[in-house]
């Protein structure tokens, strides 16, 4: 098996794995409130990363700086917004099924290069194009039975989550350069886990029964979906040229979609499956368009 192959299907893997794991949150959401669940999880995915960090700074010693705890904090606090988002648009009985609430996470590849522009970042036609896709994909995703729109509480906690996912990107994007990855991980895991555990003690209710009804979704989310599909996408990507990279990682709603099939019986309307084209063109577009424009920019240095 060639390397280009191999890290192709690496990628596969990092993208399914991805995807199932809005199907486990959808589990867990019957045993766990939000904050409780995204707490157990963050804490997960902190000792997960905390021995490759360990491992790494034995290896290159170097004291974390104010720099190092001022990017963790804020990454942090996005990812916690983020998270939360996502987790009230999937929980209970009027939560979005796992495949819609896939795509409708995935408009924040289209978002990363329209927030972009108003932070001094370059765009061009492909960004505006995949925007332009975007807006009938989520009113298909998003329609009623009676093909009228309403924006049900669950799908627009959904949007909100795609925006501060995006915002999730252009920050640790920001910090990243100057900042160690997987020491800001850490941080940003630490700084979830704390906010998540504070307002979960203080604004609801766990049991022992409770966490252990969900403890296989916290664990598939905490430990597969961070823990060893990050790897599996650092591995994946060392040899895959990035606009292949992309566009493998891009199948991750549609992963949502079959796992919603498989695991909850989840089925969408024919407008929906539609809606779903079109936002996985959408994305397809923006990541395209972004590669274009590096690739562009890069010439002109």
């Amino acid at each position: 098996m060639n390397k280009q192959l191999r890290s192709s299907l690496l990628l596969l893997l990092t993208a399914a794995i991805w995807g199932f794991a809005m199907a486990a949150q959808r589990v867990g959401s019957e045993h766990l409130s939000p904050l409780t669940f995204n707490a157990l999880r963050t804490t997960m995915a902190f000792l997960v990363f905390l021995p490759l960090v360990l491992h790494q700074e034995k290896k290159h010693p170097a004291p974390f700086g104010r720099r190092d705890m001022m990017a963790g904090c804020i990454t942090g606090t996005v990812l916690f917004i983020a998270a939360l988002l996502q987790q009230i648009g999937v929980s209970g009985t009027e939560g979005t099924d796992a495949g819609k609430a896939g795509f409708i996470t995935a408009l924040y590849v289209v978002l990363v290069p329209v927030l972009g522009v108003f932070i001094g970042k370059k765009t061009g036609f492909f960004t505006w194009l995949s925007l332009l896709l975007a807006i009938p994909a989520l009113y298909l995703l998003c329609m009623t039975e009676g093909a009228s729109f309403t924006l049900a509480p669950s799908d627009g906690a959904l949007l909100a989550g795609a925006v501060f996912w995006a915002m999730h990107i252009l920050v640790t994007d920001h910090f990243v350069v100057t900042v160690q990855p997987l020491r800001l991980c850490l941080i940003q895991f630490a700084v979830g886990a704390v906010l998540n555990w504070l307002f979960a003690f203080l604004t609801e209710d766990m049991s022992q029964q409770d966490v252990l009804g969900g403890l296989w979704a916290v664990a598939y989310c905490g430990i597969m979906s961070t823990g060893v599909g990050y790897t599996l996408q650092t591995l994946g990507q060392k040899d895959c040229h990035p606009a292949l990279a992309a566009l493998i990682l891009c199948l991750e709603s549609v992963f949502c979609v079959i796992a919603g099939a498989l695991m909850l019986n989840e089925s969408m309307t024919a407008w929906g499956y539609i809606g779903c084209v079109l936002m996985l063109t959408a994305v397809v577009i923006a990541q395209g368009g972004a590669l274009f424009t590096n690739r562009k920019a890069k010439k002109h240095v």
